[in-house]
């Protein structure tokens, strides 16, 4: 358990109420298909240099000597995690998905059936909120993972080989503040590639 807790160091940011195809694509493939519409991606701001934020504060300097250092090989960037939170509602401590969370079940089936997806396998993680024990959470969430895997691959024939899952219980809270909140009870899905 303790190395797929660190297999998930941070946990995914939640997708809205009502993910379009495209916004679940983006978030789990990294790409959309040329008929998406353009999506706005949120990025950290980057803050501004140590050098224009001290310039800013005493006012406008005269420009000094420029020293341009020799520009590096190429260097291998790491590839950012293409994961997902998704809001599934269960029947009460139970791993029977309600009706409801079915249309954003089909949304990522068909993303994963996207020939963009290729043969890329997701593992499929299951949270809880922290009402219960840890033992008992831990039990909940990898039975509801395990249900939307069940569903995946019976309900849309997604490869029971390219799909796994996983409970994390009440370890990784969405709101750590608020332990008890629905928010904290989501699906999330990792790609975990080809």
């Amino acid at each position: 358990m303790a190395a797929l807790a660190q297999a998930l160091p941070n946990p995914a940011m939640p997708m809205g109420p009502n993910p379009s195809e495209c916004e679940i694509q983006a978030a789990l493939l990294g790409t959309t298909d040329p008929n998406c519409p353009p999506l706005a991606m949120r990025r950290p701001a980057v803050p501004p240099p140590a050098a224009a934020a001290a310039a800013a504060a005493t006012g406008p300097a005269r420009p000094g000597p420029v020293t341009v250092p020799p520009l590096p090989g190429p260097a291998a960037m790491p590839s950012p995690e293409l994961r997902a939170a998704f809001r599934v509602e269960f029947d009460f401590n139970s791993a029977r998905i309600r009706p409801e969370s079915r249309a954003i079940l089909d949304k990522v089936a068909a993303v994963m059936a996207n020939p963009a997806a290729g043969r890329a396998r997701f593992r499929i993680v299951g949270h809880t909120d922290a009402v219960g024990g840890d033992a008992a959470n831990l039990v909940l969430s990898g039975r509801r993972a395990a249900a939307v895997v069940e569903y995946l691959a019976t309900h849309h024939r997604i490869g029971r080989d390219r799909l796994e899952a996983s409970g994390m219980g009440a370890r990784e809270l969405l709101l750590p503040d608020q332990p008890k909140a629905a928010a904290n009870r989501r699906v999330e899905i990792v790609n975990l590639g080809g």
